[in-house]
């Protein structure tokens, strides 16, 4: 009962805190995953990777993951419904706020989160790439993803499955 506690709250506050999406709460859940043992670095990686290629969101897919390896079907729902829990709470009390409010009120405070998750978003790229460019065949995949990006019109999806048979490859 108390791991179904810790992940309800750990989940919990990735939901709270994780403001702009899935990628600026993955240093929210390595965080809480370090500091309560549940996961080491690579196996982290590895479920950021797999939760990018399955449908749904990035933490949700992580806390369904997490839930499980952690108190099996019964954690998944505790860390799923955890992690949703406070976007559903805070979005029904702004809608009820914001309903007939001031258009001024909303900019300034969505000027005021940019910066936090952009912040956030770099913090995950940070971590995520340090820990995975490992040799210089990693590197040179990740200048040359980086290269079709920026000077191609190739779909990522492409991009994506393509790197993907590089690594089996390589790897």
């Amino acid at each position: 009962m108390k791991t179904l506690f810790g992940l309800f709250f750990s989940f919990f506050e990735i939901g709270l805190f994780g403001f702009g999406g899935g990628y600026a709460m993955i240093p929210l859940v390595q965080t809480q995953l370090e500091r309560r043992g549940w996961m080491p670095l690579q196996e982290f990686l590895d479920l950021i990777a797999i939760s990018e290629v399955t449908p749904g969101p990035i933490a949700v897919n992580s806390a369904t993951f997490v839930g499980y390896k952690v108190s099996g079907v019964v954690g998944s729902l505790v860390a799923t419904t955890a992690v949703i829990l406070p976007s559903l709470i805070i979005g029904l009390l702004v809608g009820r706020y914001f309903k007939n409010g001031n258009g001024d009120t909303q900019q300034n405070i969505l000027k005021f989160l940019k910066p936090a998750v952009i912040g956030l978003i770099f913090g995950s790229a940070y971590t995520i790439g340090v820990a995975n460019i490992l040799n210089l065949a990693s590197f040179l995949i990740f200048i040359g993803v980086l290269v079709l990006l920026f000077f191609t019109k190739l779909n990522p999806i492409f991009i994506i499955v393509m790197t993907g048979v590089v690594g089996i490859i390589f790897y």
